[in-house]
Formats: structure tokens, C-alpha cells, sequence
């Protein structure tokens, strides 16, 4: 008797968890289908990489990213930064690259991007963007002196603020960007049809690396996010 009040039990609170994360899911932003074209590219101003102690500063002076709409809620690009220079802290500016590549650019590999919810703001679109193939999101060269680094690279994911929302738009706005009086990144809870996810990009094996980018998409045509 006793084994079926515990299996009533639980019952109950693995149907109540399960409503709840299904409600939860049915919130998440997406994409309304269908869209004929799904190309566009991403435009950045300036982009700021740091890690925690901003001991190793990523300054890039723009960015460009083209990409496609692969269904309601995911997208890949792959990222160009141009005008890229390490700074360590009195040390450089330094040109970097890509290994083998050229003096300032830097190339991703392909990137997922993930429609989400976000826990702050509260209810808010956000993107998360990761790798889709491994962790690694771009390599940097080895720097000579003033700025003296072993080949690096940048893994895990970050999370962008996502807008507009609820109406038909050609161009929308991600905003990529850390809370000055912690040191962290913003969003630090999204959550995607994959499951909750905190966001973390590492660079030198630093957990708290902290990114500052604001894009502009312009699609092909015109979408809708809801």
C-alpha cells in the first residue's frame, strides 16, 4: 500500500515537472515558417574578447557573418572578425591571425545558433551560439613580443539578447555583452528546445571569458520571430 501511495506520488511530480518544461518549451522563440529565402548576414562594429583579469584582450574592429535559417529555431553561420589585435595588458596592440592565415582576420568554424528563452530579462529572445561540430570555436596563431602567446583557442558557447519579436521584420538586433560590475557575461541561463543551457566561452582554460559584440542581421527576407 504504502509502494503505491509512493508511486502516486511521484507520479504527480513528474507530470507537474513535465507540463511545466512543455509550457516552458512552447514559449521559446521560433522562427514562423515557411521562409523561401534563408540567407543573411550578421554585421558587428567592434568586438571585445577578455578574459577574466583582461590579462589577454581581443579587440577586432569589425565582423561579418553570413549564414542560413536551417529550421523554426536553429541557424548556422560562421563568423569573420576583421582587424583583430591582442592586447596584454601595457603590451601591444599585436596583430594575430588565424594559423597560416591572414595578418588580422580571423575565421570561425561553422556555428550553431539556437532560438531561446531567457531567464534575464525575464521572458526575453535570446541566441545561443556554439560549435556545431566539437568545442572549438576559432584558433589564434602564436604572437611574438611584445605580446608573447602559445596557439590558442576560443571553445564553448555565449548568448546573445535577441530582437525584435512579434512582428515581421527584414533586420534584427543581437546584443553580445558583459555586466561591468561582475565581470560576467549577461546572460547566463538560456534555455533552448535542447534543454537549459549557461553559456561559457574559454580562452587560455579561463571559464569566465566575457565577449562584447552587437550585430546587426539583415535577411533575405523579411521573418518573423515568436
Amino acid at each position: 500500500m504504502k509502494t503505491a501511495r509512493l508511486f502516486s506520488i511521484v507520479f504527480v511530480v513528474v507530470g507537474s515537472l513535465s507540463a511545466t518544461l512543455v509550457s516552458a518549451a512552447s514559449a521559446i522563440p521560433k522562427f514562423k515558417l515557411p521562409i523561401t529565402k534563408r540567407g543573411f548576414i550578421a554585421l558587428s562594429g567592434t568586438s571585445i574578447i577578455r578574459t577574466p583579469s583582461e590579462k589577454d584582450t581581443l579587440v577586432c574592429s569589425s565582423a561579418q557573418a553570413p549564414g542560413t535559417i536551417l529550421s523554426d529555431d536553429e541557424v548556422d553561420l560562421r563568423i569573420h572578425y576583421l582587424g583583430c589585435s591582442l592586447e596584454q595588458g601595457s603590451s601591444g596592440p599585436c596583430t594575430i591571425k588565424d594559423p597560416g592565415g591572414t595578418a588580422g582576420l580571423l575565421i570561425t568554424n561553422l556555428l550553431l545558433g539556437l532560438l531561446g528563452l531567457l531567464h534575464s530579462p525575464e521572458g526575453a529572445a535570446g541566441i545561443l551560439v556554439e560549435p556545431k561540430s566539437g568545442h572549438t570555436f576559432f584558433t589564434l596563431a602564436a604572437t611574438e613580443t611584445p605580446c608573447s602567446t602559445t596557439e590558442s583557442s576560443f571553445e564553448g558557447s555565449f548568448a546573445g539578447l535577441f530582437a525584435p519579436t512579434g512582428k515581421l521584420s527584414a533586420t534584427a538586433l543581437i546584443v553580445i555583452a558583459p555586466v561591468s560590475a561582475t565581470g560576467k557575461q549577461e546572460i547566463q541561463l538560456i534555455l533552448t528546445l535542447f534543454g537549459i543551457v549557461k553559456p561559457k566561452l574559454e580562452w587560455f582554460g579561463a571559464a569566465e571569458t566575457t565577449q562584447e559584440q552587437h550585430a546587426l542581421i539583415e535577411f533575405e527576407e523579411a521573418v518573423e520571430v515568436d
